[in-house]
């Protein structure tokens, strides 16, 4: 066998045996922050206040559903627990555990309680747009009051 026959061969073959040839799942391309981006450049929000509430409402997900139901929020969103904590830092408090307590967390951000309504239906829209059906049901779930 050639040694360029050898190559080839071996260039067709690493996929495979690092496993890129298999069935990825759906995700998100450039993550949770290609998400809050979006939604601060269409509600007109600071990306400090668009990182807030898009951790709040990841948090409230992260506290009402099932850990293998968030996991697949996480894999379609990748950097969903680092936005999370810039969260919490950029709030300087505890994020809200439920929606009833996200009304409060927005007015220390002052910011008016629609926005969490608002937010929550750009995220909705925005992720089903892109693909993720199965975690805009999960997150859905999560956010009924």
């Amino acid at each position: 066998m050639k040694r360029r026959d050898v190559l080839l061969r071996a260039a067709l073959a690493l996929p495979a045996a690092l496993g890129l040839d298999t069935k990825a799942h759906a995700q998100l391309e450039g993550g949770i922050d290609e998400l809050t981006r979006e939604m601060g450049f269409a509600l007109e929000l600071p990306l400090r206040q668009a990182v807030a509430v898009t951790g709040a409402l990841l948090h409230i997900a992260l506290e009402k559903l099932p850990a293998v139901e968030f996991s697949e929020v996480t894999r379609f969103l990748p950097g969903a627990e680092r936005l999370m904590l810039q969260a919490v830092n950029e709030a300087s408090s505890a994020l809200p555990k439920t929606m009833d307590g996200l009304a409060p967390f927005l007015e220390k951000l002052a910011l008016v309680p629609e926005t969490g309504i608002i937010s929550r239906a750009f995220i909705v829209s925005y992720l089903r747009e892109r693909g993720g059906r199965k975690v805009v049901a999960a997150l859905q779930k999560a956010w009924r009051v």
